[in-house]
């Protein structure tokens, strides 16, 4: 195979995994989230997100196969991670901490960043509440950290300190079903959302009313973006485990 084949190969195996396992979809995430499971779209989005899932499995494979697996040794046999599976599982982390926990930290401290008309004055009633602090700033820090165990030690080999599993390998599907199910709600909610702010928000993404919040506030409007790329990141971590396992 000439030597521009395979760069060419590995990114449209990459891109059509992306595009089937998040942009396709659609709205697969609105429709679990509210309980839509006898709509007949259901099963077709299903499909088409495991399609991704497995060409994305096959295009690592194919990435891999043609060279020796071999990696630096690590204590207790552990493999340190590729140079990209690091850099994707570093992006995956930092994407939801500065592009989500932060502005909705500023929010909850009153801060009107980016925010404008009657949406900046209600900034003030989210300060007492405990769920907007854990869940949607203190839940990507933590969401972030657990991510890092992708190229972590103790992503590999369970800590000496936990009780009866000290010691023992970390089952890969442990640590590859979280990840790549997380990837892919907030990637296809991120994909799903992001097209309607590019093309106008439609009753597809806001069947309830809801745009209006949005108007002049491009801190809100940018959250969906960030949902994308925390989705693309994560199952490029979650690949670069993989690929840290099968060294």
């Amino acid at each position: 195979m000439r030597p521009h084949a395979r760069p060419a190969l590995l990114t449209a195996g990459f891109a059509g995994a992306a595009a089937l396992a998040l942009v396709a979809p659609g709205n697969l995430v609105m429709r679990l989230a509210f309980g839509k499971l006898d709509d007949p779209a259901l099963g077709r989005q299903l499909l088409l997100t495991t399609l991704g899932v497995l060409l994305a499995l096959a295009t690592v494979r194919y990435g891999t196969r043609p060279r020796p697996l071999s990696r630096e040794r690590g204590p207790g046999g552990t493999v340190r991670p590729a140079r990209w599976a690091r850099a994707a599982t570093w992006a995956a982390a930092g994407v939801p901490v500065l592009g989500f926990s932060v502005p909705h930290l500023l929010w909850g401290l009153g801060v009107p960043f980016g925010v404008a008309g009657p949406s900046a004055a209600g900034l003030a009633e989210l300060h007492d509440s405990p769920v907007y602090w854990g869940l949607l700033v203190a839940g990507p820090v933590t969401g972030g950290l657990l991510t890092l165990g992708l190229i972590s030690r103790w992503g590999q080999i369970v800590p000496g300190w936990v009780p009866w599993a000290g010691g023992r390998r970390v089952p890969a599907g442990l640590a590859v079903v979280p990840a790549a199910t997380v990837g892919l709600l907030v990637g296809q909610y991120g994909a799903m959302m992001t097209g309607c702010l590019a093309f106008g928000i439609t009753r597809t993404c806001a069947p309830e009313g809801g745009a209006e919040v949005l108007d002049g506030s491009w801190a809100f409007a940018g959250t969906y973006p960030v949902f994308l790329a925390w989705g693309v990141c994560l199952l490029g971590a979650a690949l670069g485990y993989v690929h840290t396992r099968r060294s």
